[in-house]
């Protein structure tokens, strides 16, 4: 008979058959009979005395109180197991998250160590790299230039150098882009002292340097892509100052481009985690030191306040928006830029500077011109694989302030067009 009262009955599971026993015997006293001793057994598996089953039976009946009050009448088996599993799924997801967390700062570190490696590198190389590229040098017999009202814009993008290419259309090196860029100088000088300009306007469209994106690339380690972006940004600080002895003033305007980007796969980078940024950074140093080493003020602006990788300039009265182009197209960005920025911002645009394409076009809508610019490394193995020839060039524009953009010119970059040139002494290599 006792063991038929005190034993677990099937349809029970642990929680009522405890909650049974306790209540058997401190409650309705159906078991009011038998002692605490030997009760104790069944109910917490242990022999224990009588004194002591009788603490802990009337702490149970007040836990066993409590949870009744709250609602909580019976606790199954699957409860138990479907709470473990709850608590289980609930650490698995803090766990992940956790992980996705260090995951992001890992990449944050990542890329504010790799920017912060190049600035190191760039501060350090800032006093040698005149002497290792070489200087770019002008053609003495240009002469002075009258300014009048015009303005011009020089268009600097996919000069990708670093990069090496040899088809039948184009050959490409590093000695290659400082030639190009060395006839594109003289070239530009000529054109502002034919038209008068009192002012230029330097816009670098990105992709100044070749990257190491691209399997494909002449690049094996991040110190040779550094060292790309340090020499190219000395080329293109050397233009610039030397623009600068020819007008009254330079306004330069920087974006990026695609091939400079720190992650190899563009769906893993962000669009702003771009190496190329750093080239103003670089020339507002140049342009400084410049100005302590000849004692005077070259009245050269640097602009920074890029919106996103957009720029916003005004030539003569007219707006301008410019952008590397691997997100835009000449067809769409007259209508979608600028009513972008015209209900954005207020801002008015006139014409649209695009590159990345590495070839001539132009389209217009709505009073808007959107022009794609060409490269100065002309056709790479890319294009030449599918047949799509461009010969080197880059846009330089005069503005006027009565008709807009008055003049256009592609300046032809080609190496063996200006060998002619080259071999008669006229210019030195950089």
């Amino acid at each position: 008979m006792l063991e038929n009262v005190l034993d677990k009955r099937d349809d029970e599971n642990d929680f009522e058959y405890h909650k049974r026993l306790i209540n058997g015997k401190l409650k309705d006293k159906t078991l009011s009979d038998y002692d605490y001793a030997e009760l104790s057994p069944y109910v917490y598996g242990k022999q224990y005395t009588a004194d002591e089953t009788r603490k802990r039976m009337y702490g149970s009946a007040a836990t066993l109180e409590v949870l009744e009050s709250s609602g909580i009448k019976n606790i199954t088996d699957n409860d138990i197991l479907n709470e473990i599993s709850m608590k289980k799924m609930e650490l698995q997801k803090e766990r992940q998250q956790f992980f996705d967390q260090r995951r992001e700062l890992n990449k944050i570190l990542n890329s504010e160590g790799r920017r912060d490696h190049l600035y190191d590198m760039l501060i350090q190389a800032a006093n040698n790299i005149p002497n290792e590229v070489g200087l770019i040098s002008m053609d003495d017999s240009i002469g002075s230039i009258t300014m009048s009202e015009n303005e011009a814009v020089i268009v600097l993008c996919d000069w990708h150098y670093g990069m090496v290419t040899d088809n039948a259309w184009n050959y490409y090196d590093t000695e290659t882009c400082r030639t190009r860029v060395e006839l594109l100088l003289n070239e530009v000088i000529k054109r502002l002292k034919v038209h008068q300009c009192r002012r230029a306007h330097i816009v670098l469209l990105g992709d100044a340097i070749q990257g190491g994106i691209h399997v494909s690339s002449r690049v094996a380690s991040e110190e040779l892509v550094c060292d790309q972006l340090m020499h190219v940004s000395e080329i293109i600080a050397q233009f610039v100052i030397k623009v600068s002895t020819h007008v009254e003033g330079v306004d330069v305007y920087s974006t990026f481009g695609n091939h400079a980007r720190t992650v190899q796969n563009k769906h893993d980078n962000l669009h702003m985690d771009n190496m190329e940024r750093i080239i103003p950074w670089w020339l507002q140093q140049r342009i400084v030191a410049e100005e302590s080493a000849c004692g005077r003020p070259l009245n050269i602006i640097v602009h920074m306040d890029e919106t996103y990788e957009f720029l916003l300039f005004d030539v003569c009265g007219y707006g301008f928006c410019a952008s590397h182009g691997d997100l835009d197209t000449v067809k769409t960005s007259p209508k979608l830029l600028a009513t972008l920025f015209h209900k954005t911002l207020g801002k008015n645009i006139s014409y649209i500077l695009l590159a990345d394409k590495h070839h001539e076009e132009s389209f217009e809508e709505l009073g808007v011109e959107a022009l794609l610019c060409g490269s100065l490394c002309g056709t790479d193995e890319y294009a030449n694989a599918k047949r799509l020839y461009s010969y080197p060039f880059q846009l330089m524009l005069i503005v006027n302030p009565l008709v807009g953009v008055d003049a256009r010119y592609k300046i032809d970059c080609n190496y063996y067009l200006f060998k002619d040139v080259i071999d008669d002494g006229a210019h030195h290599t950089i």
